[in-house]
C-alpha cells in the first residue's frame, strides 16, 4: 500500500499532471486523517467540500491510532537533534508510513532529508 501526501493529491485534483490519474487508478493507494484535513481545509463551499470528500473516500483509509503520537514526537526529536525541521503534519505522515510499513508518495523534497535520520521511511519512487 502507498500512503499519499496531500501534495500528490492536490496535483491530481487540479489536473496538473495527466499521468497521475492513471497511476492513482492502478496502484494500491491510501490516505490518512492528516491528508483528509489538509485537503478539506481548502473547501470553497459546501458543494466543493462534498466533491473533495468524495475524492478522499475513493481511496483506502489508514487510521491513526493513539499510539502513533508518541512515535511522532520521538521522530520529530530525532530530526530536530540532527538539524532537520519539517512540518508537524509531514512528520506525522512519515511516522504513520513507518509504523504501517507503507511507502509514502510525496513530491516534497524534505522527506528525502528526513529519510536520512528516519531510515525505515520508505518513499515511493514515482515512475517517469
Amino acid at each position: 500500500m502507498i500512503l499519499l501526501d496531500s501534495c500528490v493529491l492536490f496535483d491530481h485534483m487540479r489536473g496538473k499532471d495527466p499521468k497521475l490519474a492513471a497511476l492513482l487508478a492502478g496502484l494500491p493507494v491510501a490516505v490518512c486523517g492528516v491528508t483528509r484535513a489538509e485537503t478539506l481545509c481548502g473547501a470553497k463551499d459546501p458543494k466543493h467540500r462534498a466533491s473533495l470528500e468524495a475524492e478522499l473516500n475513493s481511496f483506502a483509509q489508514v487510521p491513526t491510532p493513539d499510539s502513533v503520537w508518541d512515535a511522532v514526537g520521538d521522530n520529530l526529536a530525532i530530526l530536530r537533534s540532527n538539524g532537520v525541521t519539517i512540518p508537524f503534519a509531514d512528520a506525522m505522515l512519515a511516522t504513520l508510513a513507518i509504523l504501517n510499513d507503507l511507502e509514502l508518495w510525496t513530491r516534497d523534497a524534505h522527506f528525502t532529508l528526513a529519510q536520512k535520520w528516519l531510515p525505515t521511511l520508505k518513499l515511493f519512487q514515482e515512475p517517469p
